[in-house]
């Protein structure tokens, strides 16, 4: 995905534990037309699993700028076979389709993003508060000043971490929340 720039720090937190795909978009991107690329992670997801032994409950999406909204979108449009994801700096560029299966979602955005603005973010957290059926309050999480939302869904919480700064980039606790919030769903 656009952005993976070694996953972030992920893939070292997994220690060979986990199995990370990064499909490179066209033209250095994506856009979903017709739902085109969400056809074809299904197929790749599905191609994987039917050839490495992988338990289905444990897959997850992340991504930052366009593979941010990539996630969202996956987040929008897979939570049948996603169980959750962590955009960072995105947006819903292609919209969020209904799907009558949640995710559970983990969002981290900073205030001074030039390119993908804050409330773009804001935005698509939400589009998942609304479908994960949370309220406004929320509890504060760790020292990276990430807040929980209440009131979610069962199993599908969502959490915001919104930086004062940082631009458009990712911030270092970003792999580390990450896989925090994958580990959950054990």
């Amino acid at each position: 995905m656009y952005g993976w720039n070694g996953f972030f720090g992920l893939k070292d937190k997994y220690n060979g534990n986990a199995i990370f795909l990064a499909p490179q978009g066209l033209d250095a991107g994506w856009a979903n037309t017709g739902d085109r690329d969400i056809r074809f992670l299904r197929n790749m997801i599905t191609e994987v699993q039917q050839s490495v032994c992988t338990d289905t409950k444990k897959v997850f999406a992340t991504g930052f700028s366009f593979g941010g909204m990539m996630s969202n979108a996956i987040g929008c449009q897979m939570g049948d076979v996603v169980r959750a994801i962590a955009p960072m700096a995105g947006s819903l560029w292609s919209g969020c389709a209904d799907s009558s299966h949640k995710v559970a979602a983990l969002f981290i955005h900073a205030k001074d993003d030039g390119t993908v603005p804050y409330s773009a973010g804001e935005e698509a957290r939400n589009i998942f508060l609304t479908r994960n059926a949370c309220s406004t309050s929320t509890t504060l999480l760790g020292s990276n000043g990430c807040v929980e939302y209440e009131g979610c869904a069962s199993d599908k919480p969502v959490v915001w971490c919104g930086t004062e700064t940082g631009g458009h980039w990712y911030p270092g606790f970003s792999a580390q929340e990450s896989k925090d919030f994958f580990d959950r769903f054990n």
